[in-house]
């Protein structure tokens, strides 16, 4: 019996040691041990689309043409494509008419979203546009392209034309790419720098180098005297993935 009881005591006595030493050796290491590294501040998700203006413009009888001047405020996103939609409404509230389409914006850019040949039988007093979620791709350091418009000039169109108004201009493509599409936006504005009509073409293929000459014509008439014209030229970058290195 008295064998037993110390064989019991040495076993005791070794586990309280063992745990003894156990806790000091687990102390160390949390003293010492590396900490671990913060996690990465999530990635800032892209501002939505803003809208700095809207308006409908007469276009011909029971035609008229809704345009929207948009702004992305995303230093380092751009949209591949987003969709929107213009409204047109009356003095009532009642809606006259729908027109869809969609775009592409690039990181910080401006541009016009313009829709035309729109019917109504009333002559539309609000106009709202919607935007759709954009698919936004995270462009760093992007500066743009070397994608600009030249030797502009406008005014009335000549006796027997047929043209009320008309835009003249050179697209130019100094990019070392060939632009399968290439989109021009015009806004005629007045004294008052307000826009009073708005129109929208574009050029295919326009090659690496090229400076191809132009026309937007308006064959109705519009109000007011036009003191300026803002033209915008833009391309799809994401249908030519070699832009986004330049």
């Amino acid at each position: 019996m008295d064998e037993t009881r110390r064989i019991l005591k040495r076993v005791f006595i070794a586990l309280a040691y063992l745990a003894v030493f156990s806790g000091l050796g687990m102390l160390i290491y949390l003293l010492v041990k590396p900490k671990p590294a913060p996690p990465p501040a999530p990635e800032a998700a892209a501002l939505p689309i803003e809208t700095d203006w809207i308006k409908t413009f007469n276009a011909g009888p029971g035609l008229y043409t809704a345009a929207a001047k948009i702004r992305n405020p995303n230093g380092n996103f751009g949209a591949s494509y987003f969709d929107f939609t213009f409204y047109l409404y009356d003095q009532n509230g009642k809606l006259l008419a729908t027109s869809a389409g969609s775009s592409f914006i690039w990181p910080g850019e401006s541009k016009y979203i313009i829709s035309g040949g729109i019917d109504s039988s009333k002559p539309p007093i609000k106009t709202v546009v919607k935007i759709g979620a954009p698919t936004w791709h995270k462009l760093a350091n992007f500066k743009g392209i070397d994608l600009t418009l030249g030797n502009i000039s406008y005014g009335k169109g000549k006796a027997g034309t047929g043209k009320f108004f008309s835009v003249n201009f050179d697209a130019i493509n100094n990019t070392p790419y060939d632009l399968g599409r290439v989109y021009i936006t015009a806004i005629v504005l007045d004294d008052n720098s307000l826009p009073i009509a708005a129109a929208s073409t574009f050029l295919d293929n326009l090659q690496s180098r090229e400076r191809r000459h132009f026309e937007i014509p308006w064959f109705s008439s519009f109000p007011g005297t036009p003191s300026r014209v803002d033209l915008g030229i833009s391309t799809d970058l994401w249908e030519t993935p070699a832009l986004l290195r330049l």
